[in-house]
């Protein structure tokens, strides 16, 4: 369940915990109340070939971000959620200056879910417009899984479809995404009795505006691979995801060379006091 913002476009990529209720809420699975903190790792890998005898423009960059999430109750069935971009460091092995990550430093997002885990909304708490928070709060809207309407067990499975409509600068995108769940099994981690949920993920993205005065298309598609452990109490114990995406860029009715790119993902949910 991977927070990363690929150039120009949105690509899809994820505690001490505090727990004040019970997961499950009239026999369905459900999240818990409560403070969290996650430590989440990406790295992605970027490759392009550039023809001519020259050699591929490949590089590595590997994200640490601790986030924090909290989940409270608001009303009915709507839960309040807020999360925190506590840190973020970024490092590359491509041989330019660091990106500007300081708007992304101490971050705070807010909005609303279900106990299911959809989000309604979640937007950056400073009404801002800032590109970089607004993709930032879409990756965000993924980082927990969504849970069927019925309780967990071994063999469940459910599917999720999402469509969405962001923009980074010019770009205007739209996304969607169609995931599958399912129940592996249970187990035991850091103590706790946990469902292992296997997710299966398609992306499929268009974005199209301008770069310098010039029409640019981007298209790109994708899948997802990974696992998740959520307990019976109702938490996001952890996870890993392997993500891999093709994109192509036309401006000006010229194409360049493909990018093929693929993100690898893990989230640990913190002990206290960390």
């Amino acid at each position: 369940m991977h927070l990363h913002i690929a150039r120009r476009a949105l690509m899809v990529i994820l505690g001490s915990a505090i727990v004040t209720s019970i997961a499950m809420a009239q026999g369905s699975a459900a999240y818990a109340l409560g403070k969290l903190r996650y430590h989440v790792t990406t790295v992605s890998t970027r490759a392009q070939p550039l023809g001519g005898g020259r050699a591929p423009f490949d590089y590595s960059t590997t994200t640490n971000q601790w986030i924090a999430l909290e989940v409270a109750p608001q009303s009915g069935d709507t839960l309040k959620i807020s999360m925190t971009v506590d840190s973020i460091r970024i490092s590359s092995t491509l041989d330019a200056p660091p990106p500007d990550i300081a708007v992304l430093q101490g971050a705070k997002f807010a909005g609303t879910m279900s106990p299911r885990g959809h989000v309604y909304m979640l937007a950056p708490a400073a009404r801002t417009t800032d590109g970089r928070l607004v993709a930032t709060a879409t990756a965000l809207k993924r980082f927990l899984p969504l849970l069927p309407p019925r309780s967990l067990a071994t063999g469940t499975s459910w599917a999720d479809t999402v469509v969405e409509h962001p923009s980074v600068g010019t770009i205007k995108i739209t996304s969607s995404s169609v995931t599958t769940y399912k129940v592996a099994g249970d187990t035991t981690l850091s103590g706790q009795r946990a469902w292992r949920i296997d997710r299966y993920t398609t992306i499929a993205q268009l974005g199209k505006g301008t770069e310098g005065g010039q029409p640019l298309e981007i298209t790109s598609s994708g899948s997802v691979t990974g696992m998740q452990y959520f307990s019976d109490k109702g938490v996001l114990l952890g996870g890993t995801s392997t993500q891999r995406t093709d994109l192509q860029e036309k401006m000006n009715e010229s194409e360049g060379a493909p990018i093929q790119q693929t993100f690898k993902s893990t989230v640990e949910l913190l002990p206290s006091g960390r």
